[in-house]
């Protein structure tokens, strides 16, 4: 971990802790970086939109997954 010593406005650091339920000043900045990475990994998958185009059925899919959930012990049954 770094130690890095930054001016920040106090205005936005309160409202920033005070929306985020954040307890430390270090807690909301680490937030923050967290949500800037997640913001920029997603307009990188947007660039990608329509570029891919997926075959399948998904009723058929999300079926499956339910069944995935039943216990081979016969303990739960699947829900045909």
């Amino acid at each position: 971990m770094a130690h890095t010593n930054i001016d920040l406005d106090e205005k936005l650091l309160a409202e920033a802790m005070r929306l985020t339920r954040a307890q430390t000043k270090r807690e909301v900045v680490h937030l923050g970086l967290r949500e800037v990475i997640r913001l920029a990994k997603l307009r990188k998958v947007r660039e990608h939109k329509g570029r891919f185009h997926w075959h399948g059925d998904l009723e058929k899919m999300r079926g499956e997954e339910t069944h995935e959930w039943a216990r081979s012990s016969g303990r739960y049954k699947r829900s045909h």
